[in-house]
């Protein structure tokens, strides 16, 4: 898949930077307190921002603002720079994954995913951009969530009971995909051949009523296809356009089959969409035996997968891994074939299908309709329940529906049964003060369901703290698209208690995963710390940690009253005043500060501001400010204690260094020292074992630890897995700046994950290994060395598997050059060559594969996807060349003249008989990859370059260029009424060729005031060009094809452009066919007469001519009027070719007057074909 890369920068394996890419790192901050103003946490520290910044997009960013599919919804300049140069092991791209998303705009009312998979990886490397589609898709499933997995056919219940008068048929497939192999859209032939192998073998395993027998597509019998059309199990080659841009097709039917049991009701399909398509089914309404031999037969197949040491693609995350993100989790369909002619009049019919969590379609299959009341009613989830509980989900709201059938067939009232639409009831709801939190991205809105909300609202804490008052930050602030806040703060230590069935759930999303019955760790103990005294100084800058604790018995910042505000200061500053030695400082208050210690504190980054942040003056947090609020520090400057900030105190221990051990050993010990001096006055800590230390939000519970080092990872920063490495050490990363700024020279404020559920020093423990870890792969990435090794288990995706298949194309059945050219001598030897720009013989070679030809049309089966591939594939390049051309010799040099002036005659050609003419070519810029290859940024380069060359023409050349992204309506039906607009590729010769990717982006057609010469720019070379007129002077439409292409070539040549050119091929193009002079010079020309003659193809030939119907390509002439153009491209001149058919064309109708005057033309004929008449 070389050419989705072609020009852009790439990486090499397992994604590493590609070589020679290097960080220019400037001077960090080394000020350990820079940080400090912005060192705010929980609800502030959930992320703030409410839109994300403007990000310059990479310039093959995809305009996908008229798309309906959720990659547009959620693909971001800023995530699409920051994967689109990266690899995963096997080599796909993101732009692989997304092609089908932005070659397939949608339907205003379909929405598609978008979306698919190369190989495994994929979900995991480019995580950023399928995390948020995934999630949409599967009406929220959050990065952290965990899949269910139970293919234990007890577990359902019922099942073996429907009506078959009601229910026809029964039906449970799903996909499976055998890790190591590329999927479909990126596997070779040599891959799909295993999994062929692999899948077979494992089927031949199966006995009793499983026992079946496997049917390869390739060499299939007309007999065995009559056959297995006639049971309904053969699948088609892949029309879609969503499945042809995800290039599925590629390689039919190389690798594919079906196998059945002897049953035929156990059925697989082999290297469909995915690896494995596995169905049973049975004319019955007994899904449970349906879903009891589903189950059997997955687990056998699976079993003997592994005995051969293979298994599916499974993890805890996504459940099992297929190609497209919509079959995520279980790839279960459980669907039954339905007769309800009454109830799916009904008006309630939706109702029953979305309370039951079903979806329907005709029994046709997808986006069909019912036409007597028949449905095909399947599970409507796939991700985040179970295979069991998904089939559950069709027994139980099948039964409903028989249910409510028989009741309408005995004319009963059903109203009753419906469930109500939950529009309606959700306005009933917000109308008793339910909060509308549909547009919601935080985890309350996830989590507080109408009933908990119920339950809750009238309740209070014994201060009078209420559920309004905890969700309203989270009410008010929706939150960012991709940006997950908590949207809950507690009001007092009790709100966690009287509050606990939303705080619970909200508790468990945020902190990955913490039931209500974990118990946390807390452990101060800073001589349990291991190291932490030698992180390297040339990277690590400076260390903190700091926590926030709450005092017992006080309110919390959103609720609390001045007095327990007082209060809290009062008991704060008395603890403090009573610290000594290196603890000793001064307590500065924010009400009535002066401008000097203002200033100092500012100075010192320790003042902190009034909160401006939504999510804060939401949770009332601002209140009655400045009061009762102020900053704490000692005399070192090392140990910092905020007051009634967002918790009662912040402590926070921080210095210049890499010694973490020392700032976390005055940590403890202040905060150690803290908790004695309130506790000698009665005063504790809020503190239970589930939760840990009690906090405002439910973001910092636990521990409320954060440990951070402000650290330089120029180069890391800069490796494609770095956000991985860091979530597989638990870390996380911010710029310097604090909460949302980035870095901008690779240094990075590097802090603990998690918060809760783990110890104090785990925490610190998890900082001081990772940045160790960290420092040590930025040390082996600056004397360029690889890091793959070193890397956390997590962070190295299994390699592929080295396929024991063979990869050379079955070429038994073709009819083309390329075919016919290659042998298994020449695809060895060239197979694993890449030019500079990322393209391969496959990507070369791929639409002869997929287009074996007509018996009678040979085509040329090879196309070239960069200037390059002319030559480090010549070895078949050359004799496919040869061959198309006549035997074109390796030696040989093509000559090119462009001197109109040279042309003899070409202005007299009879009008009566040459109706009109035209003369084409195409050219190519140098430097950039062709259409075949391209990418989105080169196509705009060439549109970009090519127009401003067409705008310096003048006079009779003067003209207007018409883009096709945009064209308005009127703009269209005049070009067509033109017939200058050219159409988007249908031809399996150039979508197999990959040239219609990102329809219509920088396509567009340039056209003179007078209409007769034409630029077309990326339609399957760079630029074609066309010189046109309605009359027989041939002389004059090619002047002006002379004349414009040496003016749009001297202008680009003035920008430092050059056209593909070199003295053994001509001007290189795309196709071989048209290398040389690319030149096709066409007349229209009516010969009733001459074309009923025996003769007139062998005319044809000897005049080294060719003939198609004026329809074009493959049209035949139905009236006598024949397009007549030049057979030859290389090896003769522009001046020659035209020369040809001018003498030719001259010669045809002089034959034809003849004929007209009932005379002989065997005189009139070349002396040869004379002789040959005789």
């Amino acid at each position: 898949m070389g050419c989705a890369a072609s020009s852009q920068q790439t990486t090499a394996t397992g994604g590493q930077p590609a070589a020679g890419e290097k960080a220019n790192p400037a001077p960090a901050n080394n000020n350990p307190n820079a940080a400090n103003k912005a060192e705010t946490t929980g609800a502030a520290e959930e992320l703030t921002k409410e839109s994300e910044p403007f990000v310059e997009p990479d310039p093959n960013y995809p305009d996908l603002s008229k798309h309906n599919n959720y990659l547009a919804e959620s693909l971001t300049p800023s995530i699409y720079n920051k994967i689109c140069n990266l690899r995963t092991l096997s080599g796909y791209s993101v732009d692989g994954c997304m092609q089908t998303g932005v070659d397939n705009p949608g339907h205003p009312f379909i929405k598609t995913v978008g979306l698919v998979a190369g190989d495994e990886e994929c979900y995991d490397l480019f995580a950023d951009l399928f995390d948020p589609t995934i999630d949409k898709r599967h009406n929220g499933y959050p990065r952290n969530a965990k899949h269910t997995t139970d293919l234990n056919p007890d577990h359902l219940k019922g099942g073996d009971d429907f009506d078959p008068k009601y229910v026809l048929s029964c039906r449970v497939r799903t996909g499976r995909c055998i890790r190591g192999y590329g999927l479909p859209p990126h596997c070779t032939r040599a891959e799909r051949r295993d999994v062929e192998k692999v899948c077979k073998d494992a089927l031949a395993t199966l006995d009793g009523p499983l026992k079946g027998t496997y049917y390869p597509l390739t060499g299939m019998t007309e007999e065995m296809q009559d056959k297995l059309i006639a049971d309904h199990f053969l699948f088609d080659k892949p029309v879609s356009p969503l499945l042809m841009s995800a290039r599925m097709a590629r390689d039919w039917p190389d690798g594919r089959g079906i196998w059945h049991n002897a049953d035929k009701n156990f059925l697989v399909w082999i290297n469909e969409e995915d690896h494995t398509r596995v169905i049973s089914m049975e004319t019955s309404g007994n899904m449970k035996n349906v879903f009891k031999r589903f189950c059997n037969g997955l687990n056998k197949v699976e079993n003997a997968l592994k005995a051969k040491g293979y298994e599916f693609s499974w993890n805890e995350h996504l459940g099992y891994v297929l190609t497209c993100p919509s079959n995520l989790g279980t790839g279960v369909r459980a669907g039954v074939h339905i007769k309800i002619p009454l109830f799916s009049k009904h008006a309630g019919f939706e109702s029953i299908l979305k309370h039951y969590r079903l979806q329907k379609r005709g029994t046709g299959g997808v986006d069909t309709a019912s036409t007597d009341g028949t449905f095909d009613i399947s599970n409507l989830d796939r991700l985040g329940t179970s295979e069991v509980q998904q089939v559950q989900s069709v027994v139980d709201g099948v039964k409903k529906l028989i249910e409510l059938e028989k009741a309408l067939e005995k004319g009963s009232d059903i109203s009753g049964q419906i469930p109500r639409d939950p529009a309606i009831v959700r306005a009933e709801q917000v109308k008793e003060g339910y909060p509308d939190l549909s547009k919601h991205n935080n985890h309350l809105a996830h989590c507080l369901t109408y009933d908990i909300w119920k339950s809750l609202k009238d309740k209070k804490t014994p201060s009078g703290f209420t559920l309004d008052g905890c969700i309203q930050t989270g009410v008010m602030n929706p939150g960012h698209p991709h940006i997950m806040t908590v949207g809950m703060v507690a009001g007092d230590e009790e709100s966690y208690d009287v509050f606990a069935d939303i705080f619970d759930p909200v508790i468990d999303a945020r902190h990955g995963g913490y039931p209500k019955d974990a118990v946390h760790v807390t452990n101060i103990n800073h001589a349990d710390l291991k190291g932490g005294d030698n992180l390297d100084p040339k990277y690590v800058l400076s260390c903190r940690v700091r926590t926030g604790r709450s005092i017992i018995g006080y309110s919390l910042p959103p609720h609390c009253t001045v007095e327990e505000r007082a209060a809290v200061e009062t008991i704060t500053i008395g603890a403090l005043d009573k610290f000594d030695g290196d603890l000793q400082g001064k307590y500065y208050p924010l009400e009535g500060m002066s401008d000097e210690t203002q200033t100092q504190l500012i100075d010192d980054h320790f003042l902190f501001d009034k909160p401006v942040s939504p999510l804060l003056t939401a949770a009332r947090m601002h209140r009655d400010w400045p009061q009762g609020r102020g900053i704490w520090h000692n005399e070192n400057k090392n140990f910092l204690v905020w007051v009634n900030e967002e918790d009662h105190i912040r402590v926070i221990s921080m210095e210049k260094d890499g010694n973490m051990r020392a700032v976390f050993k005055r940590f403890c010990e202040g905060l150690q020292k803290f908790e004695q001096m309130i506790k000698k006055d009665g005063k504790e800590f809020m503190w239970n074992k589930h939760l840990g230390y009690v906090l405002t939000c439910p973001s910092n519970l636990g521990t409320g630890l954060r440990a951070g080092v402000h650290v330089k990872l120029p180069l890391l920063s800069k490796y494609p897995r770095f956000d991985q490495i860091l979530r597989a050490l638990r870390l996380q990363k911010r710029g310097t700046g604090g909460v949302d700024t980035a870095s901008t020279d690779g240094t990075f404020d590097i802090s603990n994950l998690d918060r809760l559920g783990s110890s104090e020093v785990q925490q610190v423990q998890f900082v001081v290994d990772g940045v160790e870890l960290l420092v040590q792969m930025e040390k082996k990435l600056e004397k360029g060395e690889d890091i793959f090794d070193i890397l956390p288990q997590q962070c190295r995706p299994k390699p592929p598997i080295k396929p024991f298949s063979y990869d050379y194309p079955d070429f038994s059945l073709h009819n083309n050059w390329m075919s016919k050219c290659m042998t298994e001598e020449i695809y060895n030897k060239l197979c694993n060559l890449k030019t500079k720009g990322g393209v391969t013989l496959n990507d070369c070679i791929q639409t002869g594969i997929d287009n074996p030809g007509h018996p009678y049309i040979m085509t040329v089966g090879l196309v070239a996807g960069d200037e390059e591939c002319y030559e480090v594939f010549a070895p078949l390049f050359d004799p496919v060349i040869s061959a198309r051309h006549g035997g074109y010799a390796l030696d040989a040099k093509h000559p090119t003249n462009l001197n109109a002036a040279e042309l003899k005659g070409g202005d007299d050609l009879d009008p009566e008989f040459v109706l009109s003419c035209r003369v084409r070519t195409g050219r190519c810029i140098r430097g950039l990859a062709l259409p075949p290859c391209c990418t989105r940024a080169e196509r705009a380069e060439v549109e970009k370059i090519t127009t401003e060359a067409l705008s310096t023409l003048s006079g009779p050349l003067k003209g207007k260029y018409y883009p096709l992204t945009g064209m308005t309506d009127e703009e269209q039906e005049k070009l067509i009424e033109d017939h200058f607009l050219f159409d988007k590729p249908v031809s399996p010769l150039l979508l197999c060729a990959n040239m219609a990717r990102d329809w219509p982006q920088g396509r567009g057609i340039w056209h003179n005031d007078e209409k007769n010469f034409l630029v077309w720019v990326n339609e399957e070379d760079h630029t074609r060009v066309i010189s046109m007129e309605k009359s027989g002077n041939m002389k004059r439409v090619f002047e002006r094809f002379c004349d414009g292409l040496k003016k749009v070539e001297d202008s680009i040549k003035s920008k430092g452009y050059q056209f593909m050119w070199n003295e053994h091929l001509g001007y290189v193009l795309t196709c071989p066919s048209n290398l040389g002079t690319g030149l096709r010079a066409g007349v229209h020309v009516k010969v009733p007469l001459l074309s009923q003659q025996k003769i007139f193809d062998s005319i044809l030939d000897h005049m080294r001519l060719q003939k198609r119907g004026t329809g074009g390509v493959d049209t035949a002439s139905t009236d006598g009027t024949f397009d007549i153009s030049n057979s030859d491209r290389i090896g003769f001149s522009e001046v020659h070719l035209v020369q040809q058919l001018v003498d030719g064309v001259k010669l045809l109708v002089n034959l034809e007057k003849a004929l007209m005057k009932g005379e002989d033309i065997n005189s009139l004929l070349p002396e040869k074909l004379r002789e040959d008449s005789s």
